[in-house]
């Protein structure tokens, strides 16, 4: 659009410059005035048909028809305010009612409704959970695994999570959905895939879905959305705002000790965050916070006087370095609070580093972190298990063995069948995968499929045969999800008795 904006404005300047010596000439000349109100009433209701012209497509039965006759000025401004596709119109589909049942196979979802698009399941309580302890997320920008020393890297960026991570529960296997923090948040908050082109966080419709903090409430919880940032940015605070969450953003902290285009620095929310969470502690009962952190962004400025940091102009390895050190400090001090020891801290990355490209899914930068931490409650241990950021919520609550009905798309990892099936979503620009192991489908624009084989060891690629069973089971993922967000039944329904 940029191009196509530039070569628009490049040529009417030309047409102007040719035309304009012509057009002064007319517009000196005297012309009588009900002339030119019949001209400028031709040339206003000319705008207002070519403005109208879409609608004569409206409900047109011709799919081709009806889009060829909304190439319009509208549709243009739609699109590229909205940034969103149609999956059904532009993606691979299956049968409707197929592509449900392979759903529900897929999720074990017994029929609860009478309805056979109800992909909500009824989980049971585990008698071996740890209990309503409290729940804290701490979502950190851009803190992919390649940057982490417990991941393997060697350059002790990591030195605070890496000390966390020998005493908690650590998943050697962890995935990001996507590469944008609105990525992130959606999947760990409402366990949703990455259906084409826009999060469901900044999309018409967001509001009331099914999401991990109705759960928490429904068994007595408090649930909050924190942010180092203003909460508009993204749309966020209406998204958690619409979905149940109290709020507290930029706004909320009154002297912050340095904030830059982003918000506020890290230390200053987390410190914010134990604040906001004795505050929860004292009303009496368990709390779930979702915490956002921003440091770890360009322009990558930080305060003064923390060690390997440079205030300004550090880059991406000192963003890594100072969000680590912030996370040490806010451990140590949440230490001291009377909450902590009932407290499991899910430490986990929104995504890597930002990811750019057009081909392949660069699966390599879609690993990140992802560390339970609860020294009181939970003994040190490392999990090889898959899993994703839509499996966080189902895991966490399958640890605290606390009972759900919802339309989840993530399982609990740790409590998984031997062998069960279990893929990771991913998104990539305006393309959408699934990987199962080593294997992958990718699902493209124009209904286009590209099947891979997944060379862990070289990080690359690599073109196989078609995998029909794999590819079902992606357009199923996509395809129901999208139906489902788009005919605003994400939601959760009580069994019918």
């Amino acid at each position: 659009m940029t191009w196509v904006l530039l070569g628009v404005a490049v040529l009417t300047w030309g047409v102007h410059r040719f035309l304009w010596p012509v057009l002064r000439k007319a517009l000196q000349s005297p012309y009588p005035i009900f002339s030119r109100m019949r001209l400028g009433g031709a040339w206003l209701m000319s705008v207002v048909a070519v403005l109208l012209l879409p609608l004569a497509g409206a409900g047109h039965s011709n799919r081709v028809s009806a889009e060829i006759s909304d190439n319009g000025l509208r549709s243009l401004v739609e699109a590229f305010c909205t940034n969103e596709l149609n999956y059904l119109k532009y993606y691979r589909t299956m049968d409707h009612a197929r592509a449900f049942m392979r759903m529900r196979q897929q999720l074990s979802v017994p029929s609860m409704t009478g309805s056979d698009e109800d992909l909500n399941r009824i989980v049971a309580a585990r008698k071996d959970g740890l209990g309503r302890m409290n729940v804290v997320v701490i979502v950190e920008e851009s803190f992919g695994a390649g940057y982490v020393g417990a991941y393997g890297d060697g350059r002790n960026l990591t030195p605070a999570f890496d000390r966390l991570a020998r005493k908690g529960l650590l998943f050697s296997n962890a995935f990001a959905t996507g590469t944008r923090t609105v990525r992130g948040l959606e999947a760990i908050t409402l366990s949703f895939p990455p259906i084409p082109s826009e999060s469901v966080v900044k999309r018409p419709g967001c509001e009331n879905l099914a999401n991990w903090g109705q759960v928490m409430r429904s068994h007595g919880y408090r649930t909050s959305f924190l942010y180092g940032g203003y909460g508009y940015f993204d749309n966020m605070n209406h998204f958690f705002g619409t979905n149940g969450f109290a709020l507290s953003d930029r706004t909320d902290i009154p002297a912050p000790r340095f904030t830059n285009i982003w918000g506020v620095s890290d230390g200053d929310l987390l410190q914010h965050a134990l604040d906001y969470f004795d505050g929860e502690h004292a009303e009496g009962k368990p709390f779930f916070s979702i915490v956002m952190t921003t440091s770890n962004h360009r322009p990558y400025t930080f305060p003064e006087g923390i060690p390997g940091v440079p205030a300004e102009g550090g880059g991406r390895k000192a963003g890594i370095r100072y969000a680590d050190f912030a996370l040490g400090q806010f451990m140590q001090a949440a230490r001291q609070h009377p909450w902590f020891d009932n407290t499991l801290f899910v430490i986990v990355a929104d995504h890597d580093a930002r990811v750019y490209g057009r081909a392949q899914v660069p699966v390599e930068h879609y690993r990140i972190p992802l560390l339970f931490y609860a020294p009181a409650k939970i003994s040190p241990r490392g999990c090889p298990q898959i899993i994703s950021q839509l499996d966080i919520a189902p895991t966490v609550l399958g640890l605290l063995g606390l009972d759900f009905t919802a339309p989840f798309y993530g399982q609990d990892v740790l409590h998984l069948p031997p062998g069960a099936d279990h893929p990771v979503l991913l998104n990539h620009n305006h393309d959408v995968a699934l990987l199962d192991k080593d294997r992958m489908v990718v699902l493209g624009l124009n209904r286009s499929v590209e099947n891979y084989i997944y060379d862990k060891r070289g990080e690359q690629l690599l073109p196989a045969a078609g995998q029909p069973e794999l590819t079902d089971l992606a357009t199923a993922y996509f395809q129901t999800a999208f139906e489902l967000f788009e005919h605003h039944e994400y939601v959760i329904h009580e069994p019918k008795i």
